[in-house]
């Protein structure tokens, strides 16, 4: 009987050419954004190809100077963009693509999308990741906003009650009818991004990340579908629930994501660039305690020395002493940056966690972090490309000021140069993508959301009842 139900459903949309427009239009619209995001990765790139490979020449065709001269020179750090990125593309637009690697200081992100675009990227990047998330709810409604009151209106609706179909079965076909039709979109939508994607990117594809966002997009059809069939259930006015579904898309898709961004900058709100700035500069030349100037820790390092080598002076020591101590100010510099970075990351991730909490009332918000963290384009992969080229910052600086402190003499700054070959001993950045396992240690909370939404959902269809629905 449910076949029956569900193939009548198709066979009523098939008769509809509005049915036929709107998709058409999906169709269309799905392809726009497809092409624009595979054109932009691959521009994307293609430029970070090229820009890296070009680094690493400038890096090793420089002429040879002093270590910590050369380290001056500088690196880059490009992110290794994944191929499920063609489908959401996620803060990668916002955080920037590279950057500069250099003794003393980390800098900023740069070549972020979002500083060279105009207002417009504010209502979202077009993607596939934003058809599906912010458009296709809007295609369920007007599928299903009329699915069981214009049944009622007909007067079939009573026809197949009096065959002995029951209302839950009804609920139930409607909704499956709905979700097979649009799965049969979105799931050659996800391949065809996917074989794309393969070739873009040479055969980089995760096909258990690939599985799993096929899996909760799915869900969140699901979820729409669910609500869809139960507004036209509950109201008996056409006009009515197509309004009521409209208001409940605009707050959970509109309102809510941008209540929960305002609540947790609120709540946890960002230092600026200046005052960021401004306390590691203090940190460095006062201390972390804001207790120990710079000068007095250069002094200490200084006597320790001598006491532990037994020498009179500097120049004495069995190693140059410039290079040590400007290891020792990296050092120090290095800590002041962790602990001021580490705010910011903690602040960010309680903003986050502040905006995956009330989740529980928007489940765009939830479909949004887990198809982010999924395509490795979501905060912690942020961080993490941080945290690696800071890393290998760190290593390449130290391996410099070693070189210096090992093969120069005391005062030879101007005079010393690295050896044939040193440049070519610093090995170039490889940014290494995590695993699924990993990224979905984060977004643990917006899975059960999603789990939250569908059951409850699927709860109160199976306990709608026509006779209190429809007295």
């Amino acid at each position: 009987m449910i076949s029956n139900l569900i193939q009548n459903e198709w066979l009523q949309w098939r008769r509809n050419s509005q049915v036929r427009w709107l998709t058409l239009f999906l169709i269309l619209i799905s392809l726009i954004a497809l092409v624009h995001q595979l054109s932009y990765q691959s521009h994307l790139l293609d430029t970070r190809l090229k820009a890296q490979e070009d680094s690493r020449k400038e890096w090793l065709s420089q002429e040879l100077k002093h270590p910590h001269m050369a380290a001056h020179f500088g690196n880059y750090a490009y992110k290794k963009p994944t191929s499920l990125q063609c489908l959401d593309p996620g803060l990668t637009i916002y955080t920037g693509t590279s950057v500069y690697m250099e003794p003393h200081r980390q800098n900023d992100f740069l070549f972020s999308k979002s500083q060279e675009s105009d207002t417009g990227l504010r209502f979202g990047w077009l993607s596939p990741a934003l058809i599906c998330q912010l458009i296709l709810p809007l295609f369920i409604i007007l599928f299903t906003f009329n699915s069981v009151n214009g049944e009622f209106e007909k007067g079939t609706l009573q026809l197949l009650l009096a065959q002995g179909v029951s209302f839950r079965k009804v609920l139930f076909s409607k909704m499956l009818a709905t979700f097979i039709l649009f799965a049969s979109f979105l799931i050659p939508y996800f391949l065809l991004t996917a074989i794309l994607s393969y070739i873009l990117f040479d055969g980089d594809l995760n096909l258990g990340s690939l599985l799993y966002l096929l899996v909760i997009y799915s869900i969140y059809c699901i979820i729409w579908c669910l609500l869809g069939v139960l507004v036209s259930a509950h109201i008996k006015k056409i006009g009515t629930s197509i309004a009521f579904l409209l208001l409940i898309w605009m707050f959970t898709n509109i309102i809510m994501p941008r209540m929960s961004a305002n609540l947790a900058e609120n709540i946890y709100p960002l230092i600026t660039n200046y005052e960021l700035k401004k306390g590691i500069k203090e940190s460095i030349d006062n201390g972390l305690d804001g207790h120990d100037p710079k000068s007095d820790r250069a002094l200490k390092i200084e006597k320790d020395l001598l006491v532990k080598y037994k020498v009179d002076s500097v120049q004495q020591l069995p190693f140059n002493f410039e290079g040590f101590i400007m290891q020792q100010s990296e050092d120090y510099s290095s800590k002041a940056y962790d602990l001021h970075f580490k705010k910011i990351f903690s602040t960010l991730e309680n903003q986050k966690k502040v905006q995956t909490w009330m989740g529980i009332a928007s489940p765009f918000i939830v479909i949004r972090n887990l198809s982010m963290s999924t395509c490795n384009a979501g905060l912690e992969s942020e961080i993490d490309f941080q945290t690696q080229s800071e890393n290998y910052r760190r290593s390449f600086v130290q391996n410099m000021n070693n070189d210096m402190k090992d093969n120069s003499a005391y005062n030879t700054f101007d005079t010393y140069r690295v050896k044939k070959g040193k440049y070519n001993a610093i090995s170039d950045l490889h940014i290494e993508n995590k695993s699924l396992i990993w990224l979905l240690q984060s977004v643990i909370i917006e899975n059960i959301w999603l789990l939250v939404w569908s059951i409850s959902l699927f709860i109160l269809m199976f306990r709608s009842r026509i006779n209190l629905i429809y007295s």
